[in-house]
């Protein structure tokens, strides 16, 4: 399954988990609120600049290619 994705789709996959965990562990401890911020503050500048971490960390493991 995870073998059909290709790069943008491996990067909206990672960013809904890294949202989804951030909200969760909101909901144990509200400190969290501000990781959720940080993560979407960094996606939302991703579009702009297109400097996107994520995507840089997938490049450095060579998961995902440009299909």
């Amino acid at each position: 399954m995870l073998d059909d994705l290709n790069m943008s789709d491996a990067v909206r996959l990672a960013s809904g988990v890294l949202i989804f965990i951030c909200a969760i562990l909101t909901m144990i401890s509200s400190g969290f609120i501000w990781l959720l911020v940080i993560v979407g503050a960094v996606i939302m500048q991703s579009a702009f600049t297109g400097f996107c971490p994520i995507t840089m960390l997938f490049q450095k493991l060579n998961l995902f290619t440009d299909k």
